[in-house]
């Protein structure tokens, strides 16, 4: 009896140790592939971040300005285009009125994407004013390139405004004809950037700055320095009509759904104030615009149009000296504009005076930045400086250049302006196409 019982207890001592290694190993194994999982999922995630949009590239670094910027010191919003971010200086409008005005605006930016960034913008922020740039409106689906949608999607955090953004984008561009008609089939990408940046490392495009996360940002409030903040060619002023044409599908349908969004910004007591900045319309675009205007006004909005000579005469608007490109003033047309703009939002808002508020030192640095860039004033190419005398003085990068350099730089700009044209053409062949197709249809 007592040897039985011995066995027993042996038996389920053994037992138990078993099941207790077995429960071991378990734990182990469970803990390894957590341990596993976590690894993988943070290498996932570092690797997305590195294989993304360049950190040199200026819209992310908009984005990232944007982010970094303390909760609730932003009381204007101002989205749009590149004809937004390359005519404010934001930080002049602080140095003469002492508002706080930030652009998140990308090169060619579909306005589809405005309800969401709007949406991106009021997590941290709570601006009072938002002004919408309407460039936009002219375009339709077949012009939408893979980069006007990634310029955004790629640059907002992961959350559902982003999932949000991407999944419009692919709704809106249902039925393109250009570079973007499959995109919903063939759009994880837009979810998972390293499937689209991977080609980056074989193709040398990759800094060490890349794999250290280096996060370069905007430093003067979204507003564009370039080396065309500085170069100055000589354009001429855009077509001017009272016509009406029709938007093109895609962009009513944007312009309504951002009308929509304004819509319940003004019933929480925000306002919004549309804006069409100066530059060279082409034929029968203008006519388009004063269609968005109609809609706009319609829904009890404010429009400021600068495209009318009366509003260049009020600009003091330079064609010969204030452009660098016929759609982008140069920081001399840029300084004109923002000194209007910034007159008529102190005239017409009510919005604080932020200068010499504790939290605010940023916005100063800003404006020491814009200062230095361009304290050489403008690079013009084939100008004369001094149209009165028989010399015909140029100055670059500010040195005044002889008489050898000045002939390249003629060669310069006429080529630029040749290029210009060459693009105007397409795009008035394009247009004339359109009509042609839409009389046939009808």
């Amino acid at each position: 009896m007592d040897c039985r019982e011995t066995q027993n207890e042996k038996t389920s001592t053994e037992a138990a140790t078993t099941a207790h290694s077995k429960n071991h190993t378990v734990r182990r194994l469970v803990l390894g592939a957590v341990i596993f999982l976590l690894c993988a999922g943070l290498l996932f995630c570092y690797l997305n971040k590195v294989f993304s949009m360049g950190d040199a590239d200026a819209n992310r670094q908009t984005f990232k300005a944007f982010y970094a910027e303390p909760k609730n010191t932003i009381d204007v919003m101002y989205l749009g285009t590149s004809a937004s971010n390359r005519y404010f200086i934001n930080p002049l409008a602080y140095e003469e009125e002492g508002i706080t005005c930030f652009t998140v605006a990308t090169m060619g930016m579909p306005m589809f994407f405005v309800p969401d960034l709007i949406d991106e913008v009021q997590k941290t922020q709570d601006p009072k004013l938002y002004i919408i740039e309407l460039r936009w409106v002219l375009k339709n689906r077949d012009l939408i390139t893979d980069a006007h949608i990634r310029r955004v999607t790629d640059n907002l955090k992961y959350s559902s405004i982003k999932k949000d953004a991407i999944d419009t984008a692919f709704t809106q561009m249902d039925g393109s004809k250009g570079m973007l008609g499959d995109i919903g089939e063939n759009g994880l990408d837009y979810y998972i950037p390293i499937l689209k940046y991977h080609g980056r490392l074989s193709e040398g495009n990759m800094s060490p700055g890349d794999f250290k996360l280096t996060s370069t940002k905007n430093k003067t409030k979204g507003y564009v320095m370039s080396f065309n903040t500085t170069k100055q060619v000589n354009q001429f002023p855009g077509r001017v009509s009272e016509k009406r044409e029709p938007l093109s599908d895609i962009a009513e349908t944007a312009l309504d759904a951002t009308l929509d969004k304004c819509d319940k910004l003004t019933a929480q007591g925000d306002e919004v104030l549309f804006v069409l900045s100066p530059y060279c319309c082409l034929k029968g675009q203008k006519p388009i615009f004063n269609t968005a205007f109609d809609k706009i006004r319609d829904r009890g909005y404010t429009v400021l149009d600068f495209n009318r000579p009366e509003m260049y005469e009020e600009l003091g608007l330079d064609f010969d000296k204030d452009y660098y490109n016929s759609k982008h003033v140069n920081y001399l047309g840029a300084e004109k504009y923002t000194r209007y703009l910034t007159a008529y939002l102190k005239a017409h808002y009510s919005l604080p005076d932020r200068r010499g508020e504790a939290g605010y030192e940023s916005w100063e640095d800003a404006y020491a930045i814009y200062q230095d860039y361009v304290k050489n004033g403008i690079d013009t190419i084939g100008i004369k400086a001094d149209r009165g005398g028989p010399v015909k003085t140029v100055k670059y990068r500010g040195k005044v250049l002889n008489k050898k350099e000045i002939e390249a730089l003629d060669k310069e700009k006429e080529q630029v302006l040749q290029e210009r044209n060459e693009q105007d053409g397409i795009l008035e062949e394009a247009e004339q196409k359109q009509e042609e197709q839409k009389q046939e249809e009808q």
